[in-house]
């Protein structure tokens, strides 16, 4: 689910930022205490669950930290 909605704020949002999907078993994983299937890290902060899993919620959250 979130991948899905991080990809459809790429398309809206263009070059705004760079996006990358990553497996919980994947090296840069390793570096994070993940404790659940659905993590999304911007900026340096943790995206909140129901801010990464709502195409609407995101939305509103990117317009606020990308300006």
């Amino acid at each position: 689910m979130a991948t899905g909605v991080a990809k459809t704020m790429k398309e809206k949002f263009g070059d705004q930022f760079e996006l990358k999907v990553l497996l919980n078993d994947s090296v840069e994983a390793r570096n994070y205490s993940l404790k659940g299937s659905t993590n999304v890290y911007l900026n340096g902060e943790w995206v909140p669950l129901d801010v990464a899993t709502s195409k609407e919620n995101m939305k509103h959250y990117l317009r606020k930290v990308l300006g």
